[in-house]
């Protein structure tokens, strides 16, 4: 039987790719919220909200540089 165990630099990758998954992921729950609760039109929090959700790595993006940097600076 030939069994090949998996290189370390394979499973290095494999964690990174993970933890920019969960990296990713952190970020666009941090967005939802700054979008929940900074906004104070409903109107442009649920167009806001939309974008995020439905379009999470554009959508978080755009709102952290369009709104989140706006607000701070």
């Amino acid at each position: 039987m030939f069994t090949a165990l998996p290189s370390p630099l394979f499973l290095a990758s494999l964690m990174s790719a993970q933890g920019m998954e969960i990296i990713g992921l952190l970020f666009w729950i941090w967005m939802i919220y700054a979008c929940a609760t900074r906004e104070r039109n409903s109107t442009e929090k649920i167009l806001w909200l939309l974008l995020v959700i439905f379009a999470p790595v554009i959508g978080s993006l755009v709102y952290f540089f369009v709104r989140v940097v706006k607000i701070r600076g």
